[in-house]
């Protein structure tokens, strides 16, 4: 019995639904890691701008 296989894609064709999926699949890590980066970035932002207005407070 013989098995059927899509061809490859034409250079300059638009992604099929299937690869996107797929592509959106292998960066789901990448994505989450980013997000734990920003949001850590944004606590030491935010505890360094509480610490500085509160020395302008203080002063």
């Amino acid at each position: 019995m013989a098995t059927t296989q899509t061809p490859p894609p034409r250079p300059g064709a638009t992604p099929t639904r299937r690869s996107l999926l797929r592509w959106g699949r292998r960066q789901r890590g990448a994505a989450a890691g980013h997000f734990v980066r920003g949001l850590s970035y944004g606590a030491g932002i935010t505890a360094a701008s509480a610490v500085g207005y509160w020395l302008q407070q203080m002063w």
